[in-house]
């Protein structure tokens, strides 16, 4: 049986955060308290109950359950933070469950499409498969003609991916899968196209996750370095259609050239960066390898590109709206307090009514009307 103190210790060493660093957070004077609390030899009060818990970014509730914490589903990174690494993924796993959570108490009769799985040897991969898998992907999703404005849509709607966005100094986008289902974590502070990319690269991983599984990935740098390529390359293959590239690119193209500002309206209309774009041209044979390496080194062609950032670029909101819809269904329902409401939406209560009008959402009883059916 765990007690309070273990519970608070456990979590503590799971985040990375030593006993010092914990009693200054709470405004302790020494790390002594936080000795004492954890060996149960002094009573939490309940403000530092609540207080150690946002800390440890997990719920009182964790705290006071009697039994050993969960281990928590391993995280498989793009890029990883140099720091905080432990406590972004705690972050990322208690969101996941706090979704999974909604979509219960919510009511609602949620049946997603289960994620096609590919079969692949990790040492035997090769880009020729991880094209085909990014064919098979692209007709079973049904992305379109330019899947970067449908892919983040269909990964949450059709097939039930949790997305968390976090404001991250560094470190790029991270996948997991648990009870909870898949989901993708993903930096908000990155471009949209750069964006567009990752969900699309860590789909790679989630689609080949039983069979290339994190903890091989992890014994491995040699494999993994290989294994993000061809995350990479699929990434590419699969925002950027054969058939679709091929029209763009040669209806744009006059007497066998093609402008610096063509290339970056193409790179554009599939939300994709010129980066992406340009690898994918030389993989269809349109373009040389030594053409679009003078183009990387081109300060014309860079400024060009730079130029139509600023009309494309859009933020993210804190949180998805379909966690946001759950999250107020449920609490119309009287199955989450409003206290509690405001503390998945990372809001005060004074603030709460003002976080749920962005989303469109209105506390009021008019949800609850009702009118007389046939």
């Amino acid at each position: 049986m765990f007690k309070i103190g273990a519970k608070i210790r456990s979590y503590r060493d799971r985040i990375g955060i030593t006993q010092k660093d914990l009693a200054e957070k709470l405004g302790f004077a020494s790390s002594e308290t936080i000795s004492q609390i954890e060996q149960d030899k002094r009573e939490v009060k309940a403000w530092e109950l609540a207080k150690i818990a946002k800390i440890l970014h997990v719920d009182m509730s964790d705290l006071l359950a009697f039994v050993e914490p969960a281990e928590p589903q391993p995280v498989l990174w793009r890029q990883e933070p140099s720091a905080n690494k432990a406590a972004i993924e705690q972050i990322f796993n208690k969101f996941c469950e706090d979704y999974d959570m909604l979509e219960k108490l919510s009511g609602e009769q949620i049946s997603y499409h289960p994620l096609p799985q590919m079969d692949a040897s990790p040492r035997t991969i090769n880009y020729k498969e991880a094209e085909r898998f990014a064919d098979t992907v692209h007709n079973s999703l049904h992305l379109g003609e330019i899947p970067a404005r449908v892919l983040e849509k269909t990964l949450q709607d059709r097939y039930g991916i949790k997305i968390l966005y976090k404001e991250l100094e560094e470190g790029s986008a991270a996948t997991t899968i648990g009870d909870f289902g898949p989901a993708i974590l993903m930096n908000s502070r990155e471009a949209p196209w750069r964006r567009n990319y990752n969900f699309a690269h860590e789909l790679f991983h989630l689609i080949t996750w039983k069979s290339i599984p994190p903890s091989v990935l992890r014994e491995d740098k040699e494999l993994w370095e290989k294994i993000e390529k061809l995350a990479n390359a699929f990434a590419s293959w699969l925002l950027l259609p054969a058939d679709a590239l091929k029209f763009a690119f040669e209806d744009r193209v006059k007497e066998g050239k093609i402008t610096y500002m063509d290339l970056v309206d193409i790179a554009r209309k599939f939300d994709v960066s010129t980066d992406a774009l340009l690898y994918r041209l030389v993989k269809l044979g349109k373009l040389s390898q030594v053409v679009v390496d003078e183009l990387k080194r081109s300060e014309q062609f860079k400024a060009h590109d730079r130029s139509t950032m600023g009309a494309s670029w859009w933020s993210p909101p804190k949180f998805s709206e379909p966690f946001v819809r759950l999250a107020f269904i449920a609490y119309q329902k009287g199955n989450l307090s409003k206290m509690k409401l405001a503390h998945l939406l990372d809001t005060s209560l004074f603030d709460l009514d003002t976080v749920l009008q962005e989303y469109g959402l209105d506390d009021s009883d008019s949800y609850n009307a009702e009118i007389h059916t046939l």
